[in-house]
């Protein structure tokens, strides 16, 4: 007749008793070992997430122009130092703090020089201040500007993507997908001017704001086509360093 095994030692959890040796090695060993993955894993993905590139928020700041309403609101800043051989004025397109269009008490002071308080957030050249709040300042002196003054750079066929001005530049890192259009949906039809990117084969970018054969903004007519490779036919002005091009929503073209 055979002898019976000798006992083991078997370690098992009790959450009211001391806990095992065993499992007190393990979690000492493997606790490290998560917070180092966990680090790694933070620095590594958002740079191969899928995205344009980073953006970057400046922060609130003050700045002072005039204010101009079409086709998009936007705030005209002089310059400083001699800026007589370049342009002259810089161009922010405005938006509200949220998904949205600057508010009315702001939206009111167009047409008149302002101190506008908000964030400003840019990618590349294009740049976008989520406004705060609109003061109404004296014009300074010897400025002499023609908001509405562009210069006609002809007609173009444009190849790119419509996306929203604010969480594109710095907000929104998903570079495309079904998460990348529904957040520049949702802020184009609450008010944020679309615009629309172009890429040329030497990785050069630019931005245009967009308007229709009149001039005015176009946001409600074409969310279906937003983060969609678009064509777009139509006569490019320049402001300054704002660009727009203007065609209607409905000759646009998918390819």
């Amino acid at each position: 007749m055979s002898s019976d095994p000798s006992p083991t030692n078997d370690e098992f959890y009790i959450n009211y008793a001391p806990m095992p040796s065993g499992y007190r090695r393990f979690l000492i060993q493997f606790i490290p070992l998560l917070l180092l993955g966990v680090i790694i894993f933070a620095l590594v993905l958002p740079r191969v997430h899928e995205q344009f590139n980073s953006g970057k928020i400046h922060g609130t700041v003050d700045l002072e122009g005039l204010l101009v309403g079409e086709p998009v609101p936007h705030l005209i800043v002089p310059r400083p130092g001699d800026v007589s051989s370049s342009v002259p004025f810089s161009r922010y397109v405005l938006s509200g703090r949220g998904k949205t269009s600057p508010d009315a008490s702001v939206l009111e002071q167009i047409g008149n020089w302002v101190k506008l308080n908000g964030t400003v957030v840019s990618r590349n050249h294009l740049s976008v201040m989520a406004v705060r709040s609109a003061e109404a300042i004296a014009p300074p002196d010897n400025v002499n500007l023609s908001p509405n003054a562009g210069t006609s750079l002809g007609d173009y066929s444009l190849t790119g993507e419509i996306l929203d001005s604010k969480c594109y530049p710095g907000v929104m890192k998903p570079g495309q997908s079904k998460t990348h259009r529904a957040c520049a949906i949702r802020c184009i039809s609450g008010g944020v001017p679309a615009v629309f990117r172009v890429q040329n084969n030497r990785n050069d970018v630019m931005y245009f704001l967009l308007a229709d054969e009149q001039g005015q903004a176009v946001n409600d007519r074409i969310l279906n086509l937003v983060a969609d490779p678009i064509q777009i036919t139509g006569k490019v002005i320049q402001y300054d360093d704002m660009f727009v091009i203007q065609a209607e929503p409905s000759s646009y073209k998918r390819v």
